[in-house]
């Protein structure tokens, strides 16, 4: 076993991770994209063409199609929520039992899995030891992270050990990594926030301006902390980094797909339509889809994200589910 590191995905926030790591560890890094076309580009011009197309890469980042041959101390899995399985999966197979324990997993990916209903560390832990497991997330636009902005994130994982390595990797001057055990909270936060966004996003587009934005916000985060409670996630997560942290990003910049997406729904856009001039992936929503099956079983009151979903997934009016919300009883806070 080699003490490699392997970046799984190489769209902004992985190309923006392998070059972290690279600038840190001052060695080979290893970043796997599913198009040729991206792989030729960072190893032919150092730049991620299609995805980070104004960051000049470390020359340490090498870009492959093919990883089998690697032998990785850590995998970084930052692929969309729905291909994490099928690749690691892929990846893991190549390997003996003996070398998969002791690969050190990092899901840097948000959102569920839609086939499983279940988080992503638990569909890899099928795979890997759950103490092999770590979940990075928090606030962090990649392409603020490559051009060096100051960054906070959280690392979360069972094992604190594991936690310290992570982060051993990944700091720097402007980088900051903070240590938190709630596995569980932490990936709800980030999955979930992504729908809170597009929720966002439709009210600017309705042009119902930012007091009807701030509370679909505040409403929301309510919301998913009730469901991250009701899975086992822990109280004090909602005010961290990966989860009030994340949310007041990507809910309140143009920068943020998941909001930008809600916008053009709000201005009336046809949900195909966007995602046909769209070439990254919008996690909200399959996430808003796998929530919602997800968390029929808790009875849980989440009216914001469960409207989400039957706009985007039944094709229910915009203005009648915001009706819908405007015309529920009031109750205490």
């Amino acid at each position: 076993m080699r003490n490699d590191i392997l970046v799984l995905g190489a769209g902004a926030w992985g190309t923006a991770i392998a070059n972290l790591l690279a600038e840190n560890c001052n060695k080979k890094i290893f970043l796997w994209a599913y198009e040729k076309k991206v792989s030729n580009s960072i190893n032919n011009k150092q730049i991620n063409t299609f995805f980070l197309p104004k960051i000049k890469l470390n020359k340490n980042i090498l870009a492959i199609n093919d990883f089998q041959g690697v032998r990785p101390a850590y995998i970084f899995i930052v692929v969309p929520s729905q291909f994490v399985y099928s690749i690691v999966k892929n990846y893991s197979d190549s390997i003996s039992k003996d070398s998969r324990k002791k690969i050190s997993i990092i899901i840097c990916s948000k959102g569920f899995d839609l086939k499983r209903r279940l988080l992503l560390s638990d569909v890899l832990k099928s795979i890997f030891p759950l103490k092999k497991i770590a979940i990075l997330s928090g606030p962090s636009f990649a392409d603020l992270v490559a051009q060096g902005k100051p960054t906070a994130v959280t690392v979360a994982s069972k094992n604190l050990k594991l936690s310290e390595k992570v982060r051993g990797l990944l700091i720097n001057k402007k980088f900051r990594v903070y240590i938190n055990n709630d596995i569980i909270g932490v990936q709800i936060y980030g999955a979930t926030k992504n729908i809170l966004a597009i929720a966002a996003g439709i009210t600017e587009g309705l042009g119902y301006g930012e007091n009807a934005r701030a509370a679909i916000i505040c409403r929301g985060i309510n919301e998913i902390e009730k469901v991250s409670l009701a899975f086992g996630g822990k109280k004090q997560t909602t005010l961290s980094l990966s989860g009030l942290g994340d949310i007041f990003l990507t809910c309140s910049s143009v920068s943020s797909r998941n909001y930008t997406f809600g916008f053009l729904i709000g201005k009336g856009k046809s949900k195909n339509d966007i995602l046909k001039k769209n070439s990254t992936i919008t996690e909200g929503l399959e996430n808003a889809k796998a929530l919602y099956l997800i968390k029929k079983k808790c009875n849980l009151d989440t009216p914001i994200l469960d409207s989400i979903y039957k706009i985007l997934i039944k094709d229910y009016s915009v203005k009648k589910i915001v009706n819908l919300l405007l015309a529920r009883p009031l109750k205490k806070e």
